[in-house]
């Protein structure tokens, strides 16, 4: 497959050892339908059909469907989707397939994307399990007051719990890129955050300007007086930078701010 071809799709392809451990960390059974996001030429796709679980291939790439496709065709438990993830219709398939597994070798330049898209829907499943650039994770599973905390963090806590299950080298990949990986594990919380429309919007303003105080980064849509105020009711410094709260402190924030 041509150079140009992999950087259109992101695509680094998994050796056949490292996509065998990351198909056995899912832990589906034979009864567990399984969403896999970017199967490329399967390697953990061979791995996990051996669950014996039926699979849904979502590949964007053309030429990687046709390999799909003559590899898997005698399999039952096997179907493929030529679509761009982002465009395809999970409402749908999520109607039709009983409390799935998400998972896959995300492409790293729409990573980040698919996984906010899944976020909403990650209740009508066991959630997802695949890997993304290790930043990426680390940012996903960042906790408030470490310095990947960010807008992600607080977009993903709002609606799951998140950790890394493996950090893996460019080493493993063809070609190599020129950073590291890791698997995440993403499950849906029972209590997710409750908040109403713009609340995202007014997360990503909080950390427009990282570094500076809350208050300087709120100043195109809050006086920085009315910002002060609130955060005196929450018992908070003026001084409070947004890495400092808690998706629970931001959406009280947020209410009292509007």
């Amino acid at each position: 497959m041509d150079r140009a071809r992999r950087r259109k799709f992101g695509q680094n392809f998994l050796d056949d050892n490292t996509a065998k451990l990351i198909a056995e960390d899912l832990e589906a059974t034979n009864e567990t339908p399984i969403l896999e996001i970017g199967p490329g030429h399967g390697a953990m796709t061979i791995h996990l059909l051996q669950k014996g679980a039926p699979l849904t291939a979502i590949e964007i790439d053309e030429q990687c469907v046709e390999i799909l496709k003559k590899k898997f065709e005698k399999n039952p438990l096997f179907e493929i989707e030529n679509i761009d993830f982002l465009k395809f219709d999970l409402d749908l398939w999520l109607k039709n397939h009983n409390t799935p597994w998400i998972t896959g070798n995300l492409p790293y330049n729409v990573s980040t994307g698919i996984i906010s898209s899944i976020l909403p829907k990650l209740h009508k499943t066991l959630g997802f399990m695949g890997m993304v650039q290790l930043e990426v994770a680390e940012r996903l599973c960042a906790k408030p007051g470490s310095s990947a905390y960010g807008s992600l963090s607080v977009y993903l806590s709002s609606f799951a719990n998140a950790k890394i299950l493996r950090k893996i080298g460019p080493e493993h990949f063809t070609p190599k890129p020129n950073v590291d990986s890791a698997t995440v594990l993403i499950t849906p919380k029972s209590n997710p955050l409750d908040f109403p429309e713009g609340f995202f919007e007014f997360v990503r303003l909080s950390f427009s300007q990282k570094r500076k105080r809350l208050a300087n980064s709120l100043a195109s849509s809050y006086s920085k007086q009315k910002v002060f105020e609130c955060l005196n009711s929450l018992s908070l410094s003026e001084n409070t930078r947004a890495e400092e709260l808690s998706p629970e402190t931001f959406l009280e924030l947020f209410l009292r701010l509007k």
